[in-house]
């Protein structure tokens, strides 16, 4: 039976899977209830364990926490509080993402119809409420951030143009995907129907 891991990258081991806890989008490299401003965008990636609850980041590369990678425009990209950058695969490497996901079968398969999308929490099709967020596959070529909600238009959700189509893949027993994820509130105050999914099929 096939098993699906949301991993982050930290220090030792390499990646390490984030199990229940939540992904948390804050306004600090270090500091995990640290708002963002409705004009800025993430400058730091935690993970909690609840919403967003106590951090839980234990040895990531900024100071035990997670790489943060943060929207510019629709091709630059910020690491780590550092300087705007080209967005592509030579800038920003495959330790450097927000989160890999690990599909793992006992038996080798290949996927299809693979997406990634930023939704409500409850109804796949329904965009995330006061969110904004984009994203981006790294590994595949890729040179654009592809937005991933926009609460205020009515983007997002599990629907043509408004998700990530993931790079297939062919027959092995371990799949991977690197995604960078950047996201910011529409309005002040912590959102919480706020949610990520991945969706494919194997063969």
């Amino acid at each position: 039976m096939a098993t699906v891991t949301f991993e982050y990258y930290q220090t030792t081991p390499a990646w390490a899977s984030m199990g229940a806890n939540t992904l948390v989008f804050s306004g600090s490299l270090t500091a995990l209830t640290a708002t963002i401003p409705t004009t800025g965008w993430n400058d730091g990636m935690h993970i909690g364990n609840g919403d967003p609850g106590a951090d839980q980041c234990a040895t990531g590369p900024n100071s035990t926490h997670l790489r943060n990678v943060k929207y510019v425009d629709g091709t630059h990209f910020i690491l780590d509080g550092g300087s705007s950058e080209v967005l592509n695969d030579t800038n920003l490497v495959s330790t450097e993402v927000t989160l890999r996901i690990h599909l793992n079968n006992g038996v080798a398969v290949a996927t299809q119809n693979s997406f990634f999308f930023c939704f409500d929490g409850a109804t796949d099709t329904v965009e995330a409420v006061g969110i904004e967020a984009y994203g981006f596959e790294q590994g595949v070529a890729a040179s654009a951030w592809t937005q991933l909600n926009d609460d205020s238009a009515n983007i997002g959700g599990d629907n043509a143009g408004e998700r990530l189509d993931l790079g297939e893949k062919t027959s092995a027993t371990d799949l991977y995907w690197y995604l960078a994820l950047s996201a910011r509130g529409e309005s002040a105050g912590g959102k919480s129907s706020f949610d990520w999914k991945m969706r494919t099929e194997i063969f």
